[in-house]
C-alpha cells in the first residue's frame, strides 16, 4: 500500500470533519423535528450529536495546523537552499 502524502491526509481530515460535522447536526435535526416526542432530544442522541461534534472540531484544527505547518517547514527549507 503506498504511502499518502500529506496533502492527501490534510484532505482526508478535512473531508471527515466536514462529514462528522454534518453527521452530528443531521442527527440533532431529526431528533428535535421528526422523532416523537417533538422538541426533545435523548441523552444518548445528545451525547452521539456531542462526540460527532467535537471530533469534527478536533479533526479540522488539526487539518488546519497542519497544512500551516506544511507551508511554514515549505518555507524554511526553501530560505535554506539559498
Amino acid at each position: 500500500m503506498p504511502k499518502m502524502s500529506h496533502i492527501e491526509i490534510t484532505r482526508l481530515q478535512g473531508g471527515l470533519a466536514t462529514a462528522s460535522f454534518v453527521s452530528g447536526v443531521l442527527i440533532a435535526t431529526i431528533c428535535l423535528f421528526f422523532i416523537e416526542p417533538l422538541g426533545e432530544i435523548t441523552y444518548s442522541a445528545i451525547s452521539i450529536v456531542s462526540e460527532l461534534l467535537v471530533c469534527g472540531a478536533i479533526l479540522g484544527v488539526k487539518a488546519s495546523y497542519d497544512v500551516k505547518f506544511h507551508k511554514f517547514e515549505a518555507e524554511l527549507l526553501k530560505k535554506a537552499d539559498k
